[in-house]
């Protein structure tokens, strides 16, 4: 019986070291993705490693490191079982039959949904560089084009921000994996803006690699990320299974994980909820999952612009039911406009016809107008002529052979320039009745003025003040007799004014202002309330002179409205009248 028993003993023996023996055959395969040392307590999967090991003992747990495209072809051809991967890579594999078990969580990153971010940074004594907006046209520089942390979370934030990423920086270069590398691009001046995962600048400072005293983060952010960093964060580096592995094997390794407790550097296990960060990070930069956004075919075109393809149909059945409607209407809508011509014709004769009536219209009341002037501008130089007749008539009575050539001489000079001027007046009127005005002479306005004061001095020495101010040479467009009875007018007025009160004065003055001329005609005399000079200005046709015709001021006002300007009239404060006109200087060039 012991013979029995103990072959028995060695049978069961040698049963369970081959049962044993088989089981440790049993290989559970891990791909780590390459990350850019200096590792952070996140990407350390050492310690994860060592743990799986023990807990799934009799398994064998092996770990491989990849780079990102060997790992994705190992993912593809289904010789791994289990993957530690950024979130992004993660993301990008879905499509291969991958399935999130757990993300790593540490006391920087506490928050397996905001796990890691990246930063922006630059020199620390760069003081054009505070801001995102500051940083473009600069110079770039990152680890590689696809790094999830290290490239494409900074370009996502600047699509979300609303800038190109493509033409955001004035240059981009791409140094490869080495922190070191980096950061001497950015030390030494070579390029103006670097980008990195977040921790990375706190990792060199643990390892005693001072970089902040040499480097800053443009515009950090707080957030769940303890760390320096600049863009919004995403889910943590992940851990995934890939679609060869066994459900059991999956469910044991996915409780390991969530059963760790923190490691000795503070890593441990949970699970992310929210991947959409980054489906809209691979969104709006068009790559990934969304890299057929940037290559045209006829589904892509039929799934962007569908509602505009829906909308060109149903116009186009919309313009072939609407056709023959428009057609109907367009002979009626013919018929309306050949109508609505014929008045228009028939309201454009009457038009022309009521312009002629009131041109003839206006024509008489000019010719009134103008007889008015002459009645009331005539008699000036017809006084003279007069004046100077009966002191010929005199002279001659008195000594008829002996007569003063010099005095002679005066009086025919005198009496042909007032017959000159009175033969002005009367081809003025003609001039008006035919309507044949010439407004666009050059006049020598000074000249004119000069004149008209003169003779205003000599005719009223002793009674008023006349002052002027005013240089030679200032040059008007218009009709030199219309300007002759407009300012004859206007000092006129102003000296029968001042004639009203004591110490009777006028002031003339006449001033250019770069393309304008103002002439000021001011006197003294009794103060005027403002009603009194605004009924000054309505009552044109009344005069307070028992000899006047009440047509001054109508006179006045007919000129400039030819003119195409207007008198303004003030009340001055220690009595009397300003009266200014503004006139449009001479200008050679305009009238070539």
């Amino acid at each position: 019986m012991r013979i029995i028993r103990f072959v028995l003993i060695l049978f069961v023996a040698f049963c369970s070291c081959f049962l044993h023996a088989e089981e440790e055959q049993k290989v559970i395969k891990i791909g780590l993705i390459h990350f850019s040392p200096p590792l952070s307590k996140d990407m350390d999967f050492t310690p994860t490693l060592h743990y799986l090991q023990k807990e799934l003992v009799p398994w064998k747990v092996e770990a491989k490191v990849y780079s990102s495209a060997d790992l994705e072809k190992a993912i593809k051809d289904g010789t791994i079982d289990f993957f530690y991967a950024s979130a992004g890579f993660f993301y990008r594999m879905l499509s291969f039959g991958v399935r999130d078990i757990a993300t790593v969580v540490t006391a920087e990153k506490p928050v397996p949904n905001f796990g890691t971010a990246g930063a922006f940074i630059t020199q620390r004594d760069r003081k054009d560089i505070k801001s995102i907006e500051d940083m473009k046209g600069k110079s770039f520089v990152a680890n590689y084009e696809t790094a999830f942390h290290g490239y494409r979370i900074g370009m996502a934030d600047l699509a979300f921000r609303g800038y190109d990423p493509d033409n955001f920086f004035k240059s981009k270069r791409f140094v490869g994996e080495s922190a070191d590398k980096l950061l001497k691009e950015i030390v030494e001046r070579k390029a103006d803006i670097g980008f990195i995962r977040a921790c990375w600048l706190e990792e060199h400072e643990l390892q005693n690699i001072a970089v902040l005293d040499k480097i800053k983060v443009i515009s950090p952010i707080s957030g769940p990320v303890k760390c320096l960093h600049s863009t919004r964060s995403y889910p943590n580096n992940t851990f995934a299974s890939t679609r060869v592995v066994n459900h059991d094997v999956a469910k044991k390794v996915s409780a390991a994980l969530l059963s760790m407790k923190p490691s000795a550097s503070g890593q441990y296990w949970s699970l992310a909820t929210n991947f959409k960060p980054v489906d809209d990070l691979y969104r709006v930069l068009k790559a990934g999952p969304y890299e057929y956004m940037n290559q045209w075919s006829l589904r892509r075109f039929v799934l962007t612009y569908w509602p505009l393809l829906a909308l060109l149909v149903l116009t186009v059945i919309g313009l072939a039911a609407h056709s023959w409607r428009a057609q109907r209407l367009v002979d009626k809508a013919k018929a309306e406009l050949l109508e609505a011509e014929e008045k228009k014709n028939k309201l454009q004769k009457q038009a022309t016809e009521l312009t002629e009536k009131m041109e003839a219209q206006h024509k008489l009341n000019l010719v009134s107008q103008i007889s008015s002037i002459f009645a009331h501008e005539m008699n000036q130089p017809l006084a003279a002529c007069q004046y100077l007749v009966d002191g010929l008539k005199a002279l001659n009575k008195r000594n008829p052979k002996e007569v003063n050539p010099e005095i002679l001489s005066f009086s025919l000079e005198n009496f042909e320039k007032e017959l000159k001027r009175a033969t002005a007046i009367v081809n003025k009127v003609r001039q008006y009745a035919r309507k044949q005005a010439c407004r666009n002479q050059k006049v020598d306005f000074s000249a004119c003025l000069a004149e008209i004061i003169q003779t205003m001095k000599v005719k009223y020495s002793g009674k008023v003040h006349l002052h002027d101010d005013f240089t030679k040479d200032i040059f008007i467009e218009g009709d030199r007799v219309e300007i002759e009875i407009l300012v004859w007018n206007l000092v006129k007025n102003a000296i029968e004014g001042a004639l009203e009160g004591a110490n009777p004065t006028v002031w003339v003055s006449l001033r250019t202002c770069k393309d304008e001329i103002m002439l000021q005609v001011a006197n003294s005399g009794r103060v005027f309330s403002a009603g009194e000079v605004e009924d000054i200005g309505k009552n044109y046709l009344k005069s307070s002179k028992a000899e006047g015709l009440g047509i001054g001021l109508q006179v006045i006002k007919s000129i400039l409205e030819a003119m195409g300007t207007s008198m303004k009239m003030q009340a001055r404060e220690e009595g009397g009248l300003v009266q200014s006109v503004l006139f449009a200087k001479w200008s050679d060039n305009d009238n070539d």
